[in-house]
């Protein structure tokens, strides 16, 4: 029974330190940029780990309503190896994506 226990910790630490050393380090800033103005805002950053992301918005009116229109873009690559680019706007006509799929070489 003791041989059994032992077995069983030992088989969870091996597999909790393969968890952490496959884990990929922390992602860091590379770049950062943000412009608010008194109409909107841009901004965007790039990561270490290959997330980026640009949006732009400006106030917009809809009849008597005063609203904000945003368009903009993200990207990430996947574990599945594939890189994915999503574009989008998002205005009193709702959410627009739209989405292309590449291979992380296609950078």
């Amino acid at each position: 029974m003791i041989a059994l226990r032992l077995f069983i910790l030992a088989s969870t630490i091996a597999m909790l330190t393969a968890q952490e050393a496959s884990s990929p380090p922390p992602a860091h800033i590379i770049t950062e940029k943000t412009i608010v103005r008194q109409n909107g805002y841009d901004f965007e950053f790039q990561t270490s780990d290959g997330v980026s992301r640009k949006e732009e918005a400006e106030l917009i009116t809809v009849g008597d309503h005063q609203g904000i229109g945003v368009k903009g873009s993200y990207s990430y690559l996947a574990p599945d190896g594939q890189q994915y680019l999503v574009s989008y706007t998002a205005d009193d006509k709702g959410f627009k994506p739209q989405i292309r799929i590449g291979s992380s070489s296609d950078q």
